[in-house]
């Protein structure tokens, strides 16, 4: 039997268009209005279990959803944290670490951000969560999370190397879906939204 996967981005938050991991922010007014026009498609879906990462932004987010269903904070959802990265733009970046933006884009996968996380460390928390998520006995999960996250579990799901991540612009109060077979699934939507 297949599990069917709704993969939602928490709502805008007022540092959009930055680095934003590890820093704890709550949703934009803009954000909280996604995320409520969302809830409309959603709230039709049947959801059986709810993950959400333990971030303010998702927990915003999953209140604002109103979906009477269990639900569980689970902490390898969390967003990649880009250290001393947070809260800047790439193109800030670029004038202070060029150098590490070159090192990032030759070795993305086991790059480090500065006083950050390994993006080694932050892939292999994502697939542990997977694998719950393959092992659940529920057959209609919506995970709550951030923009990487969610490109990580996609190309997880979708038996695409971690290096894809990028093909995946997934938008803020938006989900996408996966129909689960077994480990591997199919993209069957791409940011969706109310």
């Amino acid at each position: 039997m297949n599990k069917e996967l709704y993969l939602l981005r928490h709502g805008a938050t007022p540092l959009n268009g930055l680095y934003v991991g590890s820093t704890d922010i709550s949703l934009a007014e803009v954000g909280k209005e996604q995320v409520q026009r969302t809830s409309r498609i959603l709230s039709s879906m049947h959801i059986e279990q709810i993950f959400c990462s333990p971030m303010k932004r998702c927990r915003e987010t999953m209140e604002l959803l109103s979906l009477d269903t269990s639900m569980e904070i689970i902490d390898n959802l969390r967003e990649i944290d880009f250290g001393r990265w947070e809260g800047h733009s790439f193109a800030e970046i670029t004038t202070t670490d060029q150098e590490l933006i070159e090192n990032w884009r030759i070795s993305s996968e086991t790059f480090c951000f500065p006083d950050g996380e390994c993006v080694k460390n932050f892939n292999k928390r994502v697939e542990l969560f997977s694998r719950r998520v393959v092992a659940s006995i529920d057959d209609r999960i919506l995970i709550i999370a951030h923009g990487g996250t969610i490109r990580h579990l996609l190309c997880t799901f979708l038996g695409l190397s971690p290096e894809k991540k990028m093909i995946f612009d997934i938008q803020p109060g938006c989900f996408s879906t996966v129909a689960l077979y077994g480990d591997l699934g199919v993209l069957t939507g791409l940011n969706i939204k109310g």
